[in-house]
C-alpha cells in the first residue's frame, strides 16, 4: 500500500512540476503581448447574440424587479382592467382556475407564481407554455401592458 501511495504522489509531483515549467514557459514568451477588449456589437447588429427571449429576460433581472422582487413601474389598477381582458378567461378573477402544482405539493396559483417565481411567471406571460396551452402575449401587449398585469398579478392570493 505505501508503494502505491509513494508512486502516485511521485507522479503527482512530477505533473505538478511540469505544469509550473509549461504556465512559466507560457508566461515569459506572451508577456509583451497585449490582448485588446472584446468589442460589444450594437444592439440588433448581426453580432449581437442576445435572442428576443434572452432580451426580455435580461430587461425583467436588470431593470423591472426591485430588491424584494416587485415589479416597479406597474399601474395595479391597469393591470387588473387588462388581466381581466386577457387571462381572466382560462385563469378565473382571482387567479385560482388553475393549480401549478404538482398534485403532491400545496396548490400554487398565478398570485403566488408571480410573487415568489417572477422570472418563471414574466417568462410564461412573455412566450406563453406549450405544455399547458398558455398563449405568448409579447406580440400581443404592450410592454408596459405586460407589466402592469405582472403588477396587478402579485397582488392576487
Amino acid at each position: 500500500m505505501r508503494f502505491n501511495r509513494q508512486i502516485c504522489w511521485g507522479l503527482f509531483l512530477v505533473a505538478a512540476y511540469g505544469l509550473l515549467l509549461g504556465v512559466s514557459a507560457f508566461a515569459d514568451s506572451d508577456s509583451t503581448v497585449k490582448e485588446k477588449p472584446a468589442l460589444q456589437p450594437e444592439p440588433g447588429s448581426p453580432g449581437d447574440t442576445l435572442t428576443r427571449e434572452d432580451a426580455r429576460m435580461a430587461l425583467l433581472v436588470y431593470k423591472l424587479l426591485d430588491k424584494d422582487g416587485k415589479i416597479k413601474g406597474a399601474n395595479i389598477t391597469r393591470g387588473k382592467e387588462l388581466f381581466y381582458q386577457n387571462c381572466r378567461p382560462c385563469h378565473g378573477s382571482d387567479g385560482k382556475r388553475f393549480n401549478f402544482a404538482p398534485y403532491y405539493e400545496p396548490p400554487a396559483f398565478i398570485g403566488q407564481r408571480a410573487r415568489e417565481e417572477m422570472p418563471t411567471f414574466w417568462y410564461q406571460m412573455n412566450f406563453g407554455d406549450k405544455e399547458r396551452s398558455m398563449a405568448a402575449y409579447i406580440d400581443e401587449l404592450e410592454l408596459q401592458d405586460l407589466i402592469d398585469i405582472a403588477g396587478f398579478a402579485q397582488t392576487l392570493p
